[in-house]
C-alpha cells in the first residue's frame, strides 16, 4: 500500500477494542524480549482509563487507518511540561504509544502517524516531541532516528 492509501483520524470511543489488541500486539513483544521486565497481562487499558484519556484535553489519541477502514496503527501523546527545579521549563509532547500493527510496517505509515503528532506538538506550542524507546528495539530506534530524534539520556542497569 502507498502513503496515500491510509489516514490518521481522532480515536473514538468505538476504537477501545481494536486499541486493546494493538497495545496487546506491542505488549506481548516487550514480554518475549524482556521477560525480567514485561509479564503477560490480560488488560492493559481498561475502558474506563481510556474514557478519561479521551476526555482530557492534554491528550491525543490517533488512530491510522487503511482507505478501508482498517486499523493499521495508534498513537497516545500527552501534553507534557517539565516540573522541578533543576530542570529549565519545557512543554513537550510526550509519546506514550506509537504502533503500527506489523502487518502495515514498512509502507510509510508511521512517519504518516508521526507527522500528525508533530502537526499536534506545534499547534499545541510544544518545543519537541519526546518518548522512551527500550534498547532491544532496534528497529524502533532507527526509525525514531530517521525522523530526527537523538537520544536524549540512556537510562542503564546491572541484575544480579
Amino acid at each position: 500500500m502507498s502513503q496515500e492509501q491510509f489516514h490518521i483520524e481522532r480515536a473514538a470511543s468505538s476504537d477501545y477494542s481494536v486499541i486493546c489488541r494493538l497495545i496487546a500486539e506491542e505488549h506481548a513483544m516487550h514480554v518475549t524480549a524482556r521477560p525480567d521486565i514485561f509479564q503477560p497481562s490480560g488488560t492493559l487499558l481498561t475502558k474506563e482509563e481510556y474514557e478519561a484519556m479521551q476526555k482530557d484535553d492534554t491528550y491525543f489519541l490517533y488512530m491510522a487507518r487503511t482507505g478501508g477502514g482498517e486499523s493499521a496503527g495508534l498513537c497516545f501523546a500527552k501534553l507534557t511540561e517539565t516540573d522541578s527545579p533543576l530542570l529549565c521549563k519545557k512543554k513537550f509532547l510526550y509519546i506514550e504509544d506509537f504502533i503500527v500493527s506489523e502487518p502495515f510496517r514498512r509502507q510509510g505509515i508511521g512517519r504518516i502517524l508521526y507527522e500528525k503528532i508533530r502537526e499536534t506538538a506545534v499547534l499545541s506550542g510544544a518545543e519537541g516531541v519526546e518518548l522512551t524507546v527500550w534498547n532491544f528495539n532496534e528497529s524502533a530506534a532507527a526509525f525514531y532516528r530517521a525522523l530526527g530524534m537523538k537520544v536524549q539520556f540512556v537510562h542503564m542497569e546491572e541484575n544480579f
